[in-house]
């Protein structure tokens, strides 16, 4: 039996982009709670429903929530909160990459 090396470098980099997914999902499905109980009361505007696609109450839908925030009816502000984080994300990744 052989075990094969490890690509610690791929692993790692596969690793940082999922742990960055699931921060990114904590993110949002927290701003979903506040706004759920009514705070901020601003910009709760609905931007899609992809519930006939994906609807969150399916398996795969209740997957994708509970690993990366997925709800089928996202906001203005969990939209928002997401890039932005997403972004800062990225600008820390790749900054201390090229250190």
């Amino acid at each position: 039996m052989s075990v094969e090396k490890m690509n610690l470098k791929h692993f790692y980099n596969i690793s940082t982009f999922l742990f960055v997914l699931f921060a990114g999902g904590f993110l949002v499905s927290g701003i979903g709670e506040f706004q759920h109980l009514g705070w901020p009361s601003f910009v709760k505007e609905i931007l899609w429903d992809t519930s006939k696609i994906l609807n969150i109450e399916s398996e795969m839908g209740h997957l994708f929530h509970s690993l990366f925030g997925y709800t089928d009816r996202s906001t203005m502000l969990q939209v928002t909160g997401y890039i932005i984080y997403l972004a800062h994300a990225w600008i820390l990744i790749t900054s201390r990459r090229k250190n």
